[in-house]
């Protein structure tokens, strides 16, 4: 039949002749998602996180330090 696309063709074949394999793969892409959801979200210890909270709520005079440089010294580094 020449009113039919290739793209309609294809779904034909996909849903008659390899249904099966089809719907494995389907269950593979499935599995596939849903560990990549559980490692994402496990807790693992030992690993730094950003608190939102301590930040926002931290004074100035926490964050940070005003010094008096002195001019033209440069750095001084222990050997």
């Amino acid at each position: 039949d020449l009113s039919t696309t290739n793209t309609h063709e294809i779904g034909k074949v996909l849903y008659t002749d390899y249904i099966h394999l089809f719907q494995l793969s389907g269950m593979i892409l499935l599995v596939a998602m849903i560990g990549a959801i559980v490692l994402t979200f496990r807790k693992r210890e030992g690993i730094k996180r950003q608190s939102y909270f301590k930040q926002i709520s931290r004074e100035r005079k926490e964050g940070v330090e005003l010094t008096d440089p002195k001019y033209n010294e440069g750095v001084k580094i222990d050997a």
